[in-house]
């Protein structure tokens, strides 16, 4: 093993974190030493290999004993991410910023803090992603695009340029978005609408063309 090799734990033992360990592992720069998971079910078992360790006891113990250069939040919900990011930072644990090596980001693109772009992504240039962002499986975010924090971009999703993400909203699987538009915080495009104007806050579309069918109630935990 590579002395050099940062050590990094995931949080999340579901479908998500283990899409995360795979970008986690593909990568010559990282060395997984354990998932971390609510369902003390789930504790002393094997995700890909590495050892899942239940969080219901002492936090502050469990973290020290792993020893850890940073963390990975592998949870696909914003509102869920959001809380353990928070968590995860106020207990000393740096987010890393994850990106599995078959993701093409353009080098005038600017990340925050615990972004995740997964296999297959395109991120162009003059994008800016802030914290605790995903990019899932084969999206594609095209040039000067904005993504505010905990926004989640779902697989084989397309922005096209100068669009607008808020903090929390989703973007469903497939969907496309057209140019110069906002998707407002928390809204919530379902898997392959076709949006061509701005997104309230707080509302579901869908279709093609997208139109409203909802209000989105989830919000952040204080």
């Amino acid at each position: 093993m590579r002395r050099n090799k940062r050590r990094v734990i995931v949080w999340g033992a579901g479908g998500h974190g283990k899409v995360t360990v795979d970008a986690l592992l593909a990568c010559d720069c990282w060395e997984v030493i354990g998932i971390l998971d609510d369902d003390s079910a789930k504790g002393g078992g094997k995700i890909l290999g590495v050892p899942v360790f239940d969080t219901t006891g002492d936090f502050s113990k469990l973290i020290n004993e792993l020893c850890a250069d940073g963390i990975a939040i592998g949870i696909g919900d914003n509102y869920v991410r959001d809380k353990k990011f928070r968590y995860a930072r106020s207990h000393g644990l740096k987010p890393v910023n994850v990106i599995h090596p078959s993701a093409h980001v353009s080098r005038f693109v600017t990340l925050g803090e615990g972004v995740t772009i997964l296999a297959g992504a395109t991120i162009n240039p003059g994008t800016v992603i802030e914290d605790n962002v995903c990019v899932n499986t084969a999206a594609s975010v095209d040039h000067d695009n904005h993504l505010e924090k905990n926004c989640h971009i779902f697989p084989n999703a397309t922005l096209t340029g100068t669009v607008r993400v808020g903090q929390f909203a989703c973007v469903g699987s497939g969907a496309v978005v057209a140019p110069n538009l906002n998707l407002r915080k928390h809204s919530y495009i379902a898997a392959g609408a076709v949006v061509v104007k701005e997104v309230p806050e707080g509302v579901i579309v869908a279709g093609v063309p997208a139109i409203e069918i909802g209000q989105q109630p989830k919000r952040a935990e204080s």
